[in-house]
This record gives structure tokens, C-alpha cells and sequence, in this order.
């Protein structure tokens, strides 16, 4: 039993180790996020801006990834599964993965918008002719 405590303290060193330096990195103050359950390794919460997985994390800190460009990632993500495309990892998308226009979001959002009129514009038709 004592092996298995000395791996999970381990392990939360380490993750707290990358934790640590991506903070460093980033210039952010780690008093704003904590990890979910407040178990090292799982997802980091930081504020209103990241969740970042434990593979996220080592990512950013062994390829110098920016906080600038999480930030995009994570916006995509957002974007992506409000239409229920495909969201890339992280490593994918600084691979320059295949992604939808900022442009093209906009006129599906456009057109979200004008069925949800056209609809809206229906139910009160029918609720005139009752």
C-alpha cells in the first residue's frame, strides 16, 4: 500500500510541476484556478478562460504553446460544437488542422437566426387563424 501512495504523490508532483511551469509561462496566478475535484492531473480550471486537460497542459509546456493561442483553440471548440462539428485537440490544431471560417460561423448563426424567425413567424399565424 505505502508503493501506491508514493505513486500518487508522485504523480501529483509531477502535475503540479507542469501546472507550475505553465503558470510561469503564461504569467497567470495560479490563486484563480484549481484542478476539478482538486485531484492533480485531472481537468484545470482557471477562471471564466481554461479547462485544460493534463495532456493539454504538458502540450503547452513541451511545444511553448501561448496562452493566445489556447485561447482561439478553445473559442473554435465553442464555435465547432455549436453546430456539432468535429472539435480537434489541441496538438491538431497548431498542426493546422482543417476548420471552419470565422465567416462561415457567422452566416450559420445568420441563418439560425432567420429560421428561428421564420418559425417564431409561423406559430403566430396559427395561433391568429384559431
Amino acid at each position: 500500500m505505502k508503493r501506491v501512495e508514493q505513486l500518487r504523490t508522485d504523480y501529483d508532483k509531477a502535475c503540479n510541476n507542469y501546472l507550475n511551469e505553465l503558470l510561469k509561462m503564461w504569467e497567470l496566478d495560479g490563486c484563480y484556478g484549481y484542478w476539478n475535484s482538486y485531484r492533480p492531473g485531472t481537468i484545470y480550471h482557471y477562471g471564466d478562460t481554461h479547462n485544460l486537460s493534463m495532456e493539454d497542459i504538458i502540450y503547452c509546456v513541451e511545444h511553448s504553446i501561448s496562452e493566445d493561442t489556447v485561447l482561439a483553440w478553445e473559442d473554435y471548440l465553442l464555435d465547432a460544437a455549436e453546430f456539432g462539428f468535429s472539435l480537434p485537440n489541441l496538438n491538431a490544431w497548431c498542426h493546422g488542422c482543417p476548420r471552419t471560417s470565422q465567416e462561415t460561423f457567422e452566416k450559420l448563426r445568420a441563418m439560425k437566426r432567420d429560421l428561428a424567425a421564420a418559425v417564431e413567424e409561423e406559430k403566430k399565424r396559427q395561433n391568429e387563424q384559431q
